[in-house]
This record gives structure tokens, sequence and C-alpha cells, in this order.
């Protein structure tokens, strides 16, 4: 393959911009692509690779099943093919973030809901990879990729689907043998069984999923000889013995989700994850009020007892409740109309006193005058005096 330089033209709308990273598959590229205008990556073979004809054939069928697979969770694959030279080259989009094994380095042991949202999307991706007769084989960190997306939020991708890498490491693949990376590899990819199918990426997804929980990995060790001893016969690990604040009930999802028999794991990426979350959200206790029992001849109006409160199967009495009194309410205020010519009439005024004793006096006088005849006749006499 010649030198790879800024400016080359791989295909017709993409242009190299910039080398993003080497490894043992080849070099990766950032490019632009001039009908969509927008940055992608373009991933190239490398030569020695490139002279190995089953590598050429896995490298463009598995970029060929990537192109197909249409999901969120999965890099958008938008070309591949072969340069003038006929190197192998793969152009995917661009993610913005960091990948998982990067992520753990520097973070250690993730936060219990990030782990679940990263196993649930990285789940779905696995799903849908499956239901188009798709097995990854080199599910790891490294392959899980979180996107920044804004707010805190990171949405998963999962990149490099089973692409055959040269050997240079423990870790690393060599056409030929073992696909994938010792250290999440199940037991019948370490043995190179013919009949892996997709329950192998899930084994390696559980393995993922312990290590971000745990900041560990849970098969180790500094041979390639140890880590298969520890993935076929050795003792599984204990998730709550590396970190006390998990609960017990992951140990019993990670010896399932890793179970040495493909046919004890779970049957679906779907399943894994709900079983995680079931085994590590802690669902609150449910509380309830019993209803009082009635006094034997007392009527149902009759004041009720005072309720216990149940609390996962322990009765205890239920907190004093004190009624709190109405707030008094104002009176509406009611305007009166009142006639400007209209006087109120007097209460209890002087001249209504004055009035009622010149009654009296007078009452008193006619009874008089009606017992003396002779008063009565020199009363007449005065009052025709005065008229």
């Amino acid at each position: 393959m010649p030198e790879l330089l800024p400016g080359i033209a791989v295909t017709p709308s993409v242009r190299l911009l910039r080398p993003l990273g080497k490894g043992g598959m080849g070099s990766v590229w950032i490019a632009d692509h001039l009908t969509l205008g927008s940055h992608v990556v373009v991933k190239f073979m490398s030569d020695e690779l490139a002279r190995i004809p089953d590598a050429v054939q896995r490298f463009s069928r598995e970029a060929s099943a990537a192109f197909q697979i249409r999901h969120p969770h999965v890099v958008q694959m938008l070309d591949h093919g072969l340069t003038t030279d006929g190197t192998p080259f793969i152009v995917m989009e661009l993610l913005e973030g960091e990948d998982l094994g990067k992520h753990i380095a520097r973070l250690g042991k993730l936060p219990h809901l990030e782990v679940l949202r990263i196993v649930s999307q990285a789940g779905k991706a696995l799903d849908r990879m499956h239901e188009r007769g798709v097995v990854h084989r080199d599910i790891k960190p490294e392959n899980i990729f979180l996107c920044e997306v804004g707010g805190g939020e990171r949405f998963v991708k999962v990149l490099d689907f089973g692409i055959a890498k040269k050997a240079d490491a423990l870790g690393a693949t060599h056409t030929g043998q073992m696909i994938g990376t010792p250290y999440y590899m199940s037991p019948e990819q370490m043995a190179v069984a013919r009949d892996i199918d997709g329950r192998t990426d899930l084994w390696a997804l559980g393995v993922v999923a312990f290590q971000a929980l745990t900041g560990r990995r849970p098969f180790d060790g500094p041979t390639l000889g140890q880590v298969a001893v520890a993935i076929h016969t050795g003792d599984v690990p204990l998730m709550s013995s590396r970190d006390p604040l998990l609960p017990p009930a992951v140990d019993s999802w990670f010896k399932r989700a890793c179970a040495r028999d493909p046919r004890a794991r779970f049957p679906t990426g779907k399943e894994l994850a709900d079983a995680l979350e079931a085994a590590l959200v802690r669902k609150p206790a449910r509380t309830e009020y019993a209803a009082p029992t009635p006094l034997p001849g007392v009527a149902e109006e009759a004041p009720r007892t005072e309720p216990t409160l149940v609390v996962t199967g322990h009765a205890v009495p239920a907190p004093a409740m004190t009624a709190q009194p109405m707030p008094a309410q104002p009176m509406p205020y009611i305007p009166q109309i009142v006639d400007e010519d209209d006087e109120p009439e007097p209460r209890g005024s002087f001249g209504t006193v004055v009035w009622v004793v010149l009654l009296l006096a007078a009452s008193g006088a006619g009874v008089w005058l009606y017992f003396n005849p002779a008063a009565m006749e020199h009363a007449i006499e005065w009052l025709h005096r005065l008229g």
C-alpha cells in the first residue's frame, strides 16, 4: 500500500484529512465526505494482513454484514471496498466521546445505573446483530463506544464487527487462530469451536459488566494459558466480594451470564440486561395501612381505632395524626343601599321619652276630672274662656 497522505482521495467522495491512529489491523484516518458534507472515519487493513486471503475475505464479509445492520446502537457503516492498489478499507461515521475501556481506566468502577444503561444499549445492538446472523466475537470495553450527546448523557455504539487483528501481544487476535480478545472470550470461543453463536457475545458482555462494576476483569492472568485455565476451570469470582456495595444477587446474575455451558446463559441481550437491573436495583419495601378491627357491638359510625403501619410484615403503631382546625373564613361584605332622601329613624331619642310622659300625664288628668265633677265644670269653663 502506498504511503497515505492528507488530500488523497479514497473514493470520489472521500478525501483523507489527518491520521487518527494505527494498530495491529492497520491505520485509521479522519476524512472529509464531500457528498455528506461531514467528517468520517476510514480504516485501512495493514499490508501484512492484506496479503492473507482469509483475512481479506473476513474483512470484506464482516464489513458487509455491519453495513447491512441498521441500528441506533451500532456504528454506521457508509462504504467499504478496495483502493486502487487493492488495500481493503471501511468508511464509517465519526463518533465523539471515548470508548468504555478508557472510561474505566480513567474512573475505575462505574456507578451502577451507568453500567445498567451501557449493558442495556449494548444488549440491544447485539440482539439486532444476532437476528441478522452476525456474531461479533470481539465484544470488549474498547469496542463499546460512549458517545457524548450533551447534558452528561452517553449513547452507546458497538464497534468493530469481528474483524481479524494481528496478534502482537495478549489480547490481540490472529487470523486463522483465535478471533477475539482472550480476557473476554467464552470457553467455546477459546477452544476455537466451530459452532459459536451469539451466546459467546453475551458471555463477553457479562465480563464487561463485571469489569465496569468492580474495576477489575473476572478472568485474568499474566499469560494466555493462565487466562484460559481461569475461563475453563477456575472458580467463578464473586462481584460482591470485590465491592461490598454490590448486592449478592449480582453474583447469581454473573454465574448465569458467564455459565460455561452456553445453554445455561441468558438467550438474549435484553434478558441479560433486565436480569442485571433486577439484581442491582433494590426496590423500596411496600408499605400499606391495615384496616382496624371493629369492636364487638360497636356500630360502624363509632370512631375508628388508630391505624397500624405494616412494613415488610412487621406491624408498628402509625404516628398519631393531629387534626388541624379549618382556618376561619371572613364573612362576605354586603353593602347597603340607602336613599339620600331617607333619614334614618331615631332609635331611643329624647323626643320619644317626652311624648310618652305627656301621654301618661294627660291620661292621669282625664281620670281625675272624671271622678271630680266640680273640677270638670271649672276646667270646661276655663277652656271656653281661652277659646
